[in-house]
């Protein structure tokens, strides 16, 4: 069922990131290099192997010892680089914790999105972050690790203060990051519908990151931006007077992608984390970056909402 979120939600999210506008630089300086949240001064607790499963991971991993794990580093709270250039957020907590489990290290390999989904379908990574959709699941085994959906972003000044981003952007222009489920959706669905309305199709314009995106509507190159909503509150409290949150939608999970016909390694990881689901320490990691609510505790296998 498709969910509306309240944009009081930011406040809230704003405070557990500890994303406050004198400790950050402004969007267009290094937007996505932010600074970890405060709680993350915390060590999160040590999640020690656990040899049951660590023996369903297929003979080949364990025996390289290694997880192999493609990342991006734009993706505040999810996976970013923080003010010491170190790689953090909430995917990447929980896959060394995982692989902690699992008895191996989580070696990642940071890339653009782009490169996420055929860098897991050549095998050249074991998992990798991905929304979960109808097409990605026709590739992918998607372990779901928490809910996630799409938010609207504009510039501050801007005369827009809520829409619908499924009805409301025909003949706009539209910020994008490439290789996402957001450029596909903005740019195929949504906007064939505005022609199917009679409508005029959506001015779509792809960026390499996030950091983008944020940009070209804060410059004003772009009218609008869809992101995922962790991503776009943490703009719009990072700089209120370049940019606002004018649309939030949960609509899918993002979960860790594994290559169909890799099931031991899927039941690994789901099991993996299902052990931290356990012990607490998925609400931990969850609730040290200010994302707690979006929690799939369940963590199922190629969830649609």
């Amino acid at each position: 069922m498709m969910l509306k979120r309240n944009l009081a939600m930011a406040g809230a999210l704003a405070a557990l990131l500890g994303l406050s506008a004198c400790a950050n630089p402004v969007v267009g300086d290094t937007p996505d290099n932010g600074e970890t949240p405060e709680q993350n001064e915390q060590e999160t607790a040590a999640v020690e192997a656990v040899p049951e499963i660590a023996e369903m991971l297929p003979a080949e991993i364990r025996e390289r010892g290694t997880l192999q794990i493609g990342a991006t580093s734009t993706n505040m709270p999810a996976q970013f680089t923080d003010e010491n250039g170190d790689l953090v957020g909430v995917v990447i907590e929980l896959y060394e914790a995982a692989a902690a489990v699992l008895d191996v290290e989580a070696d990642f390999d940071v890339v653009t999105f782009d490169a996420l989904q055929p860098g897991v379908e050549s095998g050249r990574y074991d998992i990798a972050t991905m929304g979960a959709n109808k097409e990605r699941m026709e590739l992918f085994d998607i372990i779901s690790l928490y809910q996630n959906g799409f938010a609207t972003i504009a510039h501050a000044g801007s005369e827009d203060d809520e829409l619908d981003y499924k009805t409301d952007l025909c003949g706009r222009s539209v910020a994008v990051t490439k290789g996402t489920l957001v450029e596909r959706l903005v740019g195929g669905d949504i906007s064939t519908a505005c022609v199917e309305a009679g409508q005029p199709e959506i001015e779509v314009s792809s960026y390499v990151d996030n950091a983008g995106v944020a940009l070209a509507v804060t410059s004003e190159q772009n009218d609008l931006g869809v992101l995922e909503i962790v991503v776009a509150l943490a703009y719009a409290d990072r700089d209120p007077d370049a940019v606002k949150v004018v649309d939030t939608d949960v609509t899918l999970s993002s979960g860790a992608a594994v290559k169909q016909g890799n099931d031991e390694l899927r039941d690994a990881v789901q099991a993996a984390m299902l052990h931290l689901v356990d012990t607490g320490a998925y609400e931990e990691i969850m609730t040290k970056y200010g994302i707690a609510d979006m929690m799939l505790p369940e963590m199922p296998i190629d969830m649609t909402m």
